[in-house]
C-alpha cells in the first residue's frame, strides 16, 4: 500500500472522527440554548482560600485529584496525572526521575542512579523512541532531542526531589501548546520558590547486592543535599547543591554464541557460563564490563524579581558535572594455570573462540553541562496571562576515553579511542492568554516557540587512551535542527455540563548543517549533507461532558508530527572515500493520529476513578532496523504503526480507615506493526518494548503526622525486543516480565527532622529489559528543614 493510501486511510479516519465530534459539539451548542449568561469553570469564581478547602477541583478538562488545580494544566483536553511534594518524599527518590515509577500507563527506564540513560515512556511508546516524550521544568525544556534512544533521556538532574512542587504527566498530544515531541505524553515538573527563609539538608545512603552469573558485587553509594533560600522585599532566592557518589552493578556481559565457534586450537579455558540467548540460541557467557564509579555534582541558583504585584522575572541556573570510572572489568574464564584470560583464541566446550584486545575495555568520562534560563510572567487582573522564557543548554565538555589493547596491561594506558563531544539547544516561547464571553465562556491562548539543536561529535585515535593522547580523526559528525511553531487554542465553556476545546499548531522544521568526516592516509575527508524542510499543521479537539458533579465523559483527537533529531536525520559514519554507507536522505517525520475518551467517576471528596480508551495511529514511525533487501541498518520509517489500549486509574485518598490511601492503575496496550515495506516480516507483529499489561498499586499509611509507611508494586508484562517478535526467551539482552515491590518507612521527631528506610525490589527479583537491573536495594535517609 503507498504513503498516500495510507495517509488517505487516516484522513478517512479523521473525517469520520470530526463528524462524530461535530454532532457531539452540535448537541452541546443546542443544550446551551439561546442564553448568554456567563458560565464559569468549577474554580473561576472560587477565591484561593475556597479552592484550598476542596480535596478535589471539577473541572471540564482535566482530571486532577488531591490538588489544586493551576493554570498550566486547567485547559489541557487531556489525561493529567499529577504527584506532590508530599508524595515525592513517601518514595524511595534517590533522583528526579523516580519520582515517575508509579505513574499509570508509563514505564522509567532505570538501569542505575547516577545514569544519563532513564528515558521516561508514557502509555504504548518504546523507550528508545525519546522524542516522543516532551519533559518541561517550571516551562524550561530538559528534553534531549539532539538523538534518540536511551541515552538522551532527559537532563533529571536539573532537577532534584527535594525542590520539587508539583508534578503533572499528560498522557497524548491533545494540546496545540506543546510540540510534537509530546506524542506519547508530556511530563510537567514544578518547582519551590521559597516565600521565606528556608534551609534544607539531606543525605540518603544506598546499597545492593547484584549477582548474575559469576557476577557478585556489593555496591553503596550516597547523595549529600543542601539548600537555602528566602524572599526579601521583591527578590526570592534558592541555592541548592547536590553531591551522588556511587557503584554501579555491570549492565553488559561477553556472550559467544555456540554456533560461532570453530575447530578447537587446543588453548582449554573454564569459568564460563552456560546459557541461552533471547532467541533461544546456546551461548557462553565468559565475563562482565564490571562494577563502575560514578559521581554527580550538581549546583542550582534560581533568583525571582517581582516587578510588579502581578509580574515576575525568573532566572536559573544549573551547572552539571559528571564522572564515570570503568577500572575493573571482570574476567569469568581462567587458563590452566588458573590466570583470568582477557583476550586470545580459547576453546570452550569443544568450540574456539577469538577475544579480541577491546573484549574487555578500560574507560573514563568526564561531562559538564551548563543550563540558563530567563522567564517573564504576568498575570493581569483584567484576565491577560503572558509568559515569555528563553534557554540555552550547552555541553562544555564531554570526553570519553576507552582502551584498545588487551586487559589488563591496558588500565595502564596504551592505544585506544577518545571522543570529544559538543551538543545542546537553544528555545524561545511567546505566550498569551485571554478570557472573553460568547455564548459562555471562553479562555484563548496563542503562542510562539522556536528550538535549535545541534551537535558536533568526534571519536579520535589515541596512542594513550589514559592521557587522552590524539592522533588522527576516526570519525566526526555534525549537525543542527530547528523547529519554528505559531499556535493557537480556545476552551469553550458552553454551560455547565458541555465544554470544547479546538486548537491547532503549525510547525516548521528544518535539518542543516550535516557533516561527515574522517582522517585518511591522504588528508581529511569531509562530506556535507542534504538540507531536508518540513511543515505541518496540526489541529486538535476535544469535547467534555459532564452530567452532574459525579462524572464527566471526555473526547479528544489531535494530529501531530514529529520531526527527525540530528542523530536520527544525519545517523551513519563515514568511510576513506567519503561514502556514507548508512545515511537515509528520505527519512520522513512521524504523523500521528490520536484519540482518546476519558470516562472519570469522583467517589465523594476522597478519591476518583478514570477508565480511558486510547488510539495512536503513526504513519512514519521513526525505528533503527536492518532493511531485509539492503542489509543496511539505519534509522528507517515504519510505514504505519497503531497502538490502542486501556487504561483504568483509581485514587482513594481514605480507603476504609483514617491515614490509608490506595492508588492503582492497570494498563493494556496492543501495539500492532501494520506497514513496514523494509521488514515485510515484521508486520503484524507486535511493536518493540511495549508490554501488553502493565499494573502499578500503592497503599500509603500516615495515620498522624509523625509517620508514614508506603507499599507499592510495579508489573510489567511479556513484550519482545525484536521486530519479528522471536525473542522469546528473556534473560540477558532479552526483556523479562517482571513484579516488583517497593516500601518506605519514615519518622519525623519534630517539624525539622526526619529519618525514613526503605527498600527497592523487596524479592530480590532478577530482570532485564536487555539489560540487568538493579536488585534488592535497601535506603536510608536522614532529612533537616527549617
Amino acid at each position: 500500500m503507498c504513503s498516500r493510501c495510507c495517509r488517505l486511510k487516516i484522513l478517512i479516519g479523521t473525517g469520520v472522527t470530526l463528524l462524530v465530534w461535530g454532532i457531539f459539539t452540535f448537541a452541546a451548542v443546542a443544550t446551551a440554548g439561546q442564553s448568554d449568561a456567563r458560565t464559569t469553570v468549577a474554580t473561576s469564581d472560587m477565591s484561593q482560600d475556597d479552592q484550598q478547602d476542596d480535596d478535589v477541583i471539577k473541572l471540564g478538562q482535566v482530571t486532577v485529584t488531591g490538588k489544586i488545580v493551576d493554570e498550566a494544566t486547567a485547559n489541557i483536553p487531556a489525561v493529567v496525572e499529577s504527584i506532590t511534594a508530599e508524595g515525592v518524599e513517601r518514595i524511595n527518590a534517590v533522583e528526579t526521575s523516580d519520582v515517575f515509577k508509579y505513574m499509570p500507563g508509563s514505564y522509567l527506564r532505570k538501569l542505575y542512579p547516577g545514569g544519563t540513560n532513564s528515558p521516561l515512556v508514557i502509555r504504548g511508546n518504546n523507550s528508545t523512541l525519546t522524542g516522543r516524550t516532551l519533559v518541561l521544568m517550571d516551562g524550561i525544556r530538559i528534553s534531549d532531542f539532539t538523538a534518540a534512544g536511551n541515552s538522551n533521556a532527559p537532563k533529571w538532574f536539573t532537577v532534584a526531589p527535594q525542590e520539587i512542587e508539583k508534578v503533572d504527566v499528560i498522557y497524548g498530544p491533545f494540546s496545540a501548546a506543546l510540540s510534537g515531541n509530546s506524542m506519547s505524553g508530556t511530563a510537567m515538573i514544578t518547582t519551590h520558590m521559597p516565600e521565606r527563609l528556608e534551609v534544607q539538608a539531606d543525605g540518603k545512603y544506598f546499597y545492593q547486592n547484584f549477582h548474575e552469573y559469576r557476577t557478585d558485587d556489593d555496591m553503596e553509594g550516597y547523595t549529600a543535599f543542601a539548600s537555602a533560600g528566602n524572599k526579601t522585599g521583591n527578590l526570592s532566592y534558592n541555592f541548592w547543591f547536590n553531591r551522588l557518589e556511587t557503584e554501579i552493578q555491570s549492565t553488559s556481559y561477553v556472550a559467544k554464541t555456540a554456533s560461532d565457534g570453530g575447530a578447537t586450537v587446543g588453548n582449554p579455558v573454564s569459568g564460563w557460563v552456560a546459557d541461552k540467548d533471547p532467541i533461544g540460541n546456546d551461548r557462553y557467557i565468559l565475563g562482565s564490563g564490571g562494577v563502575k564509579d560514578v559521581v554527580n555534582n550538581t549546583f542550582k541558583v534560581k533568583l525571582g524579581y517581582d516587578l510588579t504585584p502581578e509580574s515576575q522575572l525568573r532566572f536559573t541556573s544549573v551547572l552539571w558535572d559528571f564522572e564515570q570510572d570503568g577500572d575493573s572489568p571482570q574476567s569469568y574464564i581462567r587458563d590452566a594455570a588458573g590466570n583470568p584470560v582477557y583476550a586470545g583464541t580459547v576453546d570452550i566446550d569443544g568450540v574456539s573462540f577469538n577475544l579480541s584486545n577491546s573484549t574487555f575495555t578500560y574507560s573514563k568520562s568526564e561531562r559538564q553541562d551548563l543550563l540558563n534560563a530567563l522567564t517573564y510572567s504576568m498575570d493581569s487582573p483584567g484576565g491577560l496571562n503572558v509568559t515569555a522564557a528563553v534557554s540555552a543548554y550547552n555541553t562544555l565538555n564531554n570526553v570519553t576515553q576507552t582502551s584498545s589493547t588487551a586487559a589488563p596491561d591496558s588500565k595502564s594506558g596504551g592505544a585506544g579511542k577518545v571522543s570529544d563531544g559538543e551538543e545542546g539547544w537553544y528555545t524561545a516561547d511567546l505566550k498569551a492568554a485571554g478570557d472573553f464571553e460568547w455564548r459562555g465562556f471562553h479562555t484563548v491562548t496563542a503562542g510562539y516557540h522556536v528550538d535549535q539543536y545541534f551537535t558536533d561529535n568526534e571519536t579520535w585515535n589515541a596512542s594513550d587512551w589514559l592521557r587522552d593522547t590524539r592522533t588522527t580523526l576516526n570519525q566526526g559528525a555534525e549537525g543542527k535542527t530547528r523547529t519554528q511553531a505559531c499556535f493557537v487554542e480556545d476552551t469553550w465553556h458552553i454551560e455547565d455540563h458541555w465544554s470544547v476545546y479546538l486548537g491547532g499548531r503549525y510547525e516548521w522544521w528544518r535539518g542543516f548543517d550535516g557533516s561527515k568526516s574522517i582522517d585518511t592516509p591522504s588528508g581529511r575527508v569531509t562530506t556535507e549533507l542534504e538540507e531536508r524542510k518540513e511543515a505541518d499543521f496540526s489541529p486538535k479537539l476535544s469535547t467534555t461532558f459532564s452530567p452532574n458533579d459525579a462524572w464527566r465523559l471526555r473526547f479528544s483527537l489531535a494530529m501531530a508530527t514529529r520531526y527527525p533529531t540530528v542523530g536520527e536525520l544525519y545517523y551513519g559514519g563515514i568511510n576513506a572515500s567519503g561514502i556514507i554507507p548508512n545515511a537515509n536522505p528520505d527519512l520522513e517525520p512521524e504523523r500521528s493520529v490520536a484519540k482518546d475518551f476519558t470516562i472519570t467517576r469522583f467517589v465523594g471528596s476522597d478519591g476518583e476513578a478514570r477508565l480511558t480508551f486510547f488510539e495512536d495511529d503513526v504513519e512514519d514511525a521513526i525505528y533503527s532496523q536492518t532493511n531485509s533487501y539492503t542489509l543496511v541498518k539505519n534509522f528507517q520509517n515504519v510505514d504505519e504503526v497503531r497502538t490502542r489500549g486501556v487504561e483504568f486509574a483509581f485514587n482513594m485518598r481514605r480507603f476504609f480507615i483514617d491515614g490509608l490511601g490506595l492508588f492503582t492503575n492497570v494498563a493494556w496496550t496492543d501495539s500492532k506493526i501494520l506497514r513496514n515495506d523494509s521488514v515485510p516480516e515484521s508486520v503484524g507483529k507486535d511493536f518493540p518494548r511495549v508490554p501488553e499489561w502493565r499494573a502499578k498499586c500503592v497503599l500509603d499509611y500516615s495515620p498522624t503526622d509523625k509517620w508514614a509507611f508506603t507499599l507499592a508494586g510495579h508489573y510489567s508484562g511479556e513484550q519482545y525486543g525484536n521486530l519479528d517478535n522471536s525473542d522469546t526467551e528473556g534473560g540477558y539482552g532479552g526483556i523479562d516480565d517482571f513484579l516488583v515491590f517497593d516500601a518506605k518507612f519514615s519518622y519525623r521527631f519534630s517539624s525539622s527532622w526526619l529519618a525514613a528506610v526503605g527498600v527497592d525490589n523487596i524479592t530480590d527479583e532478577l530482570y532485564h529489559v536487555s539489560h540487568p537491573y538493579p536488585m534488592r536495594t535497601f535506603f536510608a535517609e536522614l532529612k533537616y528543614t527549617f
